[in-house]
């Protein structure tokens, strides 16, 4: 009953969003969570609580004020009397997810926040994050701007968290996206069956930028991506 009554605030709060952070996301996330943490000693509710709460406040979607103090996660689960000790544990991992707190040198030490994180960085890569990468793309678009492939702009492959946050960045594309995250997170997996998934999701992105890079005619393309590749594990 608890974790449904939280879903549907997260509903509330989600479903109006077409950036790749909508519901669907949360729920895949949440069921991947579990998945993970199957046969693993650790703390089912606050494994749940965090995959389902983890992007109310994404500053991408709510604000840096947001995501500093989890305001939404917060609010959420003490209208459904989560006690502080749980409530506090699961915004404590919720406050170590994200690629740019990672580029930061933050991550979750418990072992549920590392089940969960890796559960947000698997949804953020293979078939499903190329469908989610490309969502929020064409969300973005504006005018005069090509959010999907420009083979003129490069990916910047080695930025800061700062500059990974800065709005209108040039090389912010579909394409550069997997340069500059998706093809890096394979390596960035803190469980045994995350990183197992990850290998098969990454495989299917190499495979998917060969077959894009070959139909546009991009020899040069592919040379990138084949180089980028042999610097990967």
């Amino acid at each position: 009953m608890l974790f449904e009554q939280v879903l549907s605030d997260v509903r509330n709060l989600l479903n109006g969003d077409n950036s790749g952070h909508g519901t669907d996301h949360v729920e895949r996330v949440y069921a991947l969570a579990m998945k993970l943490s199957e046969g693993e000693n650790v703390n089912q509710e606050i494994v749940a609580l965090a995959a389902l709460l983890h992007d109310v406040d994404d500053y991408k979607l709510f604000g840096d004020d947001n995501a500093k103090n989890l305001i939404n996660a917060k609010r959420i689960m003490q209208q459904n009397r989560v006690d502080e000790q749980t409530s506090a544990q699961v915004c404590d991992i919720i406050a170590h997810m994200g690629y740019s707190k990672c580029l930061q040198g933050v991550r979750p030490q418990s072992k549920e926040g590392k089940i969960v994180s890796d559960a947000d960085m698997l949804e953020a890569i293979g078939a499903v994050g190329t469908i989610r990468c490309l969502a929020y793309a064409l969300a973005k678009c504006h005018s005069g701007t090509d959010q999907v492939f420009d083979r003129n702009v490069w990916p910047e492959i080695n930025l800061s968290a700062e500059e990974y946050k800065k709005p209108n960045r040039k090389s912010d594309n579909f394409i550069n996206h997997f340069f500059e995250k998706m093809l890096k997170i394979k390596d960035l997996m803190m469980t045994d069956a995350g990183k197992k998934e990850a290998y098969v999701r990454h495989q299917f992105m190499l495979d998917f930028l060969y077959e894009f890079f070959r139909e546009n005619d991009c020899p040069d393309w592919i040379d990138f991506l084949e180089k980028f590749g042999n610097k990967k594990s």
